[in-house]
Formats: structure tokens, sequence, C-alpha cells
């Protein structure tokens, strides 16, 4: 053999090698950093490294009880920026700070689509250097490796070398002050089934955020605090949180409607969020079909998904804040039996989910987006516009309006269907009245969810034209006018208008969540 050939192979070995040991081990906060460091500054063109919160216009902390930073690294083709049609995707791990493989994926992953985009290492499963290169130029996406580095460092210190793994179940769970953060958001879900059953009632962006973090200050530890103010500075489509304890993907509701502990408990978009949940669990080495149930929960039965109320009730947990504080819908993502296995695994732990981390986020594509056009004058964002659904096979108007955002465009996942959509907007006349203006449109959605055919379907962009106010109505849907549900302007102009009973209700919620633990 030529020495050249000679040398490529003993450096093909030594760097498979070092790459092996890389991620067959636990990074504790400061080797987190370095690694997330290392990949901005390998892919400084795609990648942005930043620290929550990102703008303190909420006035929230900057670190964690013990003086930790939340770090996010961002992949996009212009990162730091919200490019109009292009939507944002966020995984959050290690919110108990005793369940590590999320922590560990994400920094793997990371690297990994770094040096795939590159072109400096080959693929690794189902998905091409093409495929992964267009998720990236189409999608933003926002890694944060640890909600709860505090709590990890906890888990980590109450064993000689965490290396091996730590087998206590809740030692680290909570955060430095002995807070269950999933336990720790304002408890919207009481908040949506006390008043659903109103004529006129909220379905989304149940909280004014600003007026809920001064009331709440309190009750809502730094962390939450700043999730919180990143969730409504970003306008995030899809989320994920990853933890540990089982092998499921699950989705909301996760709170139960009528106090039991536990008891199927739908969303609105429940068909959506079960496709959603579908995409991971399906992606997956064995999420669907384990080998091996963790306790007696036979999730196998649906496909590794489970509503999250018929697993377990959980009050105040950050996935349902997600869904009625924002337009972002996250599911939990329970990504193994063992909270913090030995490293040794971390490889095969990589292997079972790495097709799966990049199906979830091609998900961000699925239903319809576009733009809320406006006169002229206007800039956009400058009036917000709820996005209303109808299911044409049902009739069924889905109970959770989206909104546009204020750059202007807006994201509607949906699962496969024909669907009216109304796009209304309010406008307030010099003498104080308001009125709607409605825009519609019929949509037939086709989604192909599974592997990397998830980009192969053309997507339905569909742009609402307000650029005539004066026209009220302009109804191109399934339906024809006189079939177009009437909303109320109340509703549509801020749904809470008692908001003092809104805080009081919060309040007590997380008074009663404060101390409360989980079990996953």
């Amino acid at each position: 053999m030529e020495l050249r050939g000679l040398l490529l192979v003993i450096c093909s070995a030594i760097c498979a090698t070092v790459g092996f040991s890389e991620w067959a081990q636990h990074h504790n906060y400061e080797a987190m950093k370095d690694v997330m460091t290392r990949v901005n500054k390998k892919c400084p063109k795609i990648t942005k490294l930043y620290e929550l919160p990102v703008n303190n216009e909420f006035g929230v902390p900057t670190e964690t009880w013990n003086h930790r930073k939340l770090l996010v690294l961002e992949f996009a083709k212009r990162p730091g920026e919200h490019v109009e049609g292009v939507p944002e995707f966020k995984y959050i791990a290690n919110m108990h700070g005793n369940e590590v493989t999320g922590r560990e994926l994400l920094l793997r992953l990371m690297s990994y689509m770094c040096d795939v985009y590159n072109g400096d290492m080959e693929p690794e499963g189902s998905f091409s250097r093409k495929h992964i290169q267009r998720l990236i130029q189409n999608t933003r996406i926002h890694l944060m490796p640890s909600m709860n580095p505090d709590g990890w460092e906890i888990a980590a210190g109450s064993v000689d070398d965490y290396q091996n793994g730590v087998t206590a179940w809740i030692v680290g769970r909570a955060n430095a002050h002995n807070i269950d953060l999933n336990r720790n958001f304002p408890d919207l879900d009481k908040l949506y089934y006390q008043t659903q059953t109103k004529a006129v009632h909220p379905n989304n962006h149940l909280d004014k955020v600003k007026e809920v973090m001064k009331n709440l200050t309190e009750q809502l530890e730094p962390e939450t605090k700043m999730v919180m103010s990143w969730i409504h500075s970003v306008p995030f489509v899809l989320s994920a949180n990853l933890h540990n304890g089982d092998l499921v993907a699950n989705y909301p509701f996760d709170e139960t409607r009528d106090g039991s502990s536990h008891s199927r408990s739908p969303s609105p978009d429940d068909d959506t969020f079960i496709e959603l949940a579908k995409s991971y669990s399906e992606a997956h080495k064995t999420m669907s079909n384990p080998t091996k149930m963790c306790d007696t929960n036979d999730f196998s039965k649906t496909d590794g998904t489970t509503n999250g109320a018929a697993w377990y009730s959980v009050p105040g947990g950050m996935q349902d804040y997600n869904y009625l504080s924002t337009n972002c819908f996250e599911i939990t993502l329970e990504l193994g039996c063992e909270k913090f296995p030995p490293a040794s695994t971390l490889p095969q732990i990589w292997e079972d989910n790495i097709d799966a981390l990049l199906n979830l986020m091609y998900q961000s594509h699925i239903g319809i987006k576009g733009s809320i056009v406006l006169p002229d004058n206007m800039r956009p964002g400058e009036l917000i516009a709820s996005i209303r659904v109808q299911k044409m096979d049902t009739g069924e108007v889905i109970d959770h309006d989206v909104t546009s955002t204020r750059y202007g465009d807006y994201f509607r996942l949906l699962s496969n269907g024909v669907y009216n959509i109304n796009a209304t907007i309010m406008i307030e006349g010099s003498d104080g009245s308001v009125h709607r203006v409605v825009r519609s449109a019929c949509v037939e959605v086709e989604n192909f969810p599974y592997m990397e055919s998830a980009f192969n379907a053309p997507e339905r962009i569909v742009d609402f034209d307000f650029t005539d106010l004066s026209q009220e109505y302009d109804l191109k849907g399934c339906t024809d006018e006189a079939e177009v549900e009437e909303q109320d302007v109340e509703e549509l102009r801020y749904p809470i208008d008692d908001y003092s009973s809104l805080i009081k209700i919060l309040q007590e919620n997380a008074n009663k969540n404060q101390r409360r633990y989980g079990y996953y």
C-alpha cells in the first residue's frame, strides 16, 4: 500500500475512534458549551449561538439560580432573523435535570448537521445530504440541549462517576430551587376547560404574558420565565420537549378535563397531533413497536404514541402552555426507560433516534402557510389576522385559531383533508366601533409525514389579500357567504375581558403545583 493510502486509513481509524469517544460520553455544562461553540465556529454561515432571553422586553432573569445560562444553537439559511414564509422549529431537552438522553442527542445532532451540510462527513440513517441541506435552508431550527443545567449537575454529582449512569429516579429532576419545571408553567388548561362550554370563549393566546409574569413572579422559576419570554418572542410553529422514563411520543392535552389522574383529553387539533407524534415514533427504530416495555403501559397498541392526559395528568406543563398561549404545537418525547443511562449506550440511542429527530423537523412544513397582505401604507404585521379552520368532511370548526405573526406571515399545521379557511382582521373606526374584514379560501391538504418523502409534497401556500379594507367579505372558500360562521367581534378582539379573574385562577393553580413532582 502506498504511504499516502496508509496514512488515510490510519487517519480514518483515528478520526472514527475520536468521534465515537466524543459521543459515548456525557457532557457537563462546560463541555456542552464547548460543543456548541465549536459547531458555531465551524458553520458560522448557517448557525448562531445565543442565550436566553433573546430580548428582555419581559424583564426576565438572565441565568439560573446557580448562575448558568440557557444556551441555544440556531440553524438557518439566514441565522438570527425570521424570514417570511420560513417556519421556526425548536427542540428543548433536559427540562428535568436527571433526564439526559435528549441533551446528548441534541449536541450530537448539531455537530452532525453542521458536518453533513459542509460535506465533512457522510450522512447516517435515511436522510441524504441534500435533504439535510434543504431542511436547513427552508427551516429555522433552534436547539436547546439543557433547560435545567443546574438539575443536571445535581444528578451527575450524586454518584462517583456519572459516565456509568445514574440510577436514582428523582435526584436532579427539579431545578436548584427544588421546583419541577414541567409543573411550573401557567396552568392554561384549567382556564380553557372552564370557558370552552360558553358560546363565546377564548381558544388561543389565553394569557397576556407580560401581565402573567408580573403577577406570578414569585411562583415562576427563572428557567420558566426565560422560556416563556422565548416562545413569545420567536414565532415557533412546532416543538418537541425531550424527556426520559419511557419510550413514547406524547401529545396534548396533558391535563385531564375532569381532574382525574388519567383520562383521555384530546385537544381540538387531535388528528394533527396524532400525525405529529407518529412522525417521530414511526421513524424511530423501536418506539412504535418496542421489544420490551418500560412498565405496564403498552404503547405499541397506539404506534408508540399517547394522549398525555390518558397516560397521567400534568398540570402546569410546558407542552400545553405552548399550544394554548402561542401558535406553537408541541409534543413531548420520552426517549428511553433509563433517565440517566450509561454513556456507553449513547451511540445506539443516537442510531435509534437520528431519523426521527430529522423527520419531526420536516413536519414544520405540513398544513398551510401564507402571508397577510395589507395596504401599502401599512407595515407587515400592523394588523394581526385570526386564522379559523373548518373541516369540510364533517363541517366541524377546529376550536383553535392561530394568528399571523408580527412579520405578516402565518403557519397552520393540519392533517390531511379539505378545509375552509377564514382569515379575519379587526378594524377599529374613528368612533371606536369595531368591524371585521374576512377573507376565505378552500384548501386540500395532503401531507407525506414519514421519512424523506416529507419534503416531496408541494407546500400549500395560501395568501390572504386585505389591500382593500373597505371590502368586508371576499369569500372564495368551500362555502358560500350565507354559510360562513359568524364569530363574535369581542372574541376576536381579545377573548378575556376580566383579566383579574384570570390572574387569580393562574395564581391559585401555580400555588397548588409549586412543589408537585411528577414521575416521568
